[in-house]
């Protein structure tokens, strides 16, 4: 593909401004799929507090709660700070290489009878978490959309069956960790190659008006960004620099397992000078880029919604600020 010498300074210059500005018009980008839904972060209260149930039900009741979400109790041990930690074992499907490991805490506080006085219930934690997010992405997926939900389900057992032994002066306070299906990063791919996805990634942005620089990588890449150049004035040379990047992992016959397609530009660009003759296309940019980045998504959804990960849906991000708008100032560091 030839590109004139005023586009190719345009690009240039778009592309050294974003050099400064990598953090800017980014989604949040996850490290594992994992973090999508479990927090790992442990809430400092408990969940609940159990009153005239004795610390054998209620163990039983934390127990057949688990195993009626399909999990096994491995273990339920007592730690040097009189924590109780319950064990379960996920019973996964056969052909993952490990089983998830869920550890529950509880406090019991018995008295003379051995009831509780009170028991306390706390969060969960996935013992084994690091190697769920070492795990391939589609793996990942696939155990979050059982395990997550299964947990969840445990613990509105445990809801129900102790109702009328929660303290008073407590409630019940579980935050439900699976929220649905999401992607680590943008709209996933699954069962076509890297050069096909990128075929039909520029086709869709070049019918749409944008005007593409070839992105060169290997089949297999693990990271794809391509770059394209849309006109603030249609008669001229130079534009809106636009990219879109593609993070990908693959199957053994190298199709995408997934392949993630991410939006990645500066809507506060400079953007080149309009002159006399430009201020009409100037004036026109914000509904004319907004209108051809619509109809590239929609050319997008057309070819590849057949490509789409399992239980995934395709998406259009919301655009982050008008073009050309100015930058909002940098936000204050806080004094420590």
């Amino acid at each position: 593909m030839v590109f004139t010498s005023g586009i190719r300074k345009a690009l240039l210059g778009g592309c050294f401004l974003l050099v400064g500005l990598t953090a800017f018009a980014q989604p949040e980008l996850y490290r594992s799929v994992l973090d999508l839904s479990y927090k790992s972060a442990r809430p400092a209260l408990p969940v609940a507090a159990y009153r005239n149930i004795s610390g054998a039900e209620f163990r039983s009741m934390v127990n057949k709660a688990f195993q009626k979400s399909d999990f096994s109790l491995v273990a339920v041990g007592q730690q040097k700070n009189k924590s109780t930690i319950f064990e379960f074992k996920f019973n996964a499907d056969p052909k993952w290489r490990f089983v998830p490991t869920v550890l529950v805490s509880a406090e019991e506080l018995l008295d003379g009878k051995k009831k509780c006085n009170p028991c306390y219930l706390r969060f969960f934690e996935i013992k084994n978490a690091p190697e769920v997010k070492a795990l391939p992405w589609m793996a990942q997926y696939d155990l979050s959309a059982r395990l997550l939900p299964a947990i969840d389900n445990a613990y509105a057992t445990i809801e129900s069956a102790g109702r009328e032994h929660i303290d008073p002066a407590f409630r019940f306070d579980y935050k439900r960790q699976w929220e649905g299906e999401k992607t680590l990063f943008g709209n996933a791919f699954v069962g076509l190659s890297l050069p096909s996805l990128k075929e039909n990634i520029v086709r869709a942005y070049q019918s749409a008006g944008f005007q593409p620089i070839e992105g060169e990588a290997p089949p297999k890449a693990p990271e794809l960004t391509l770059a394209f150049s849309f006109p603030v004035d249609p008669a001229k040379e130079g534009g809106v620099v636009y990219k879109v990047k593609v993070l990908s992992q693959y199957d053994a016959d190298g199709h995408c397992y997934p392949c993630e397609v991410i939006e990645y530009f500066d809507p506060h660009q400079q953007l080149p000078p309009a002159g006399l003759s430009g201020v009409v296309s100037r004036a026109s940019l914000e509904s004319r880029f907004t209108a051809a980045r619509n109809a590239a998504y929609e050319s997008m959804r057309t070819d590849l919604e057949r490509y789409l990960r399992p239980r995934s849906v395709f998406s259009v991000p919301p655009k982050p600020a008008p073009l050309g708008s100015p930058r909002p100032p940098p936000m204050p560091v806080a004094a420590t």
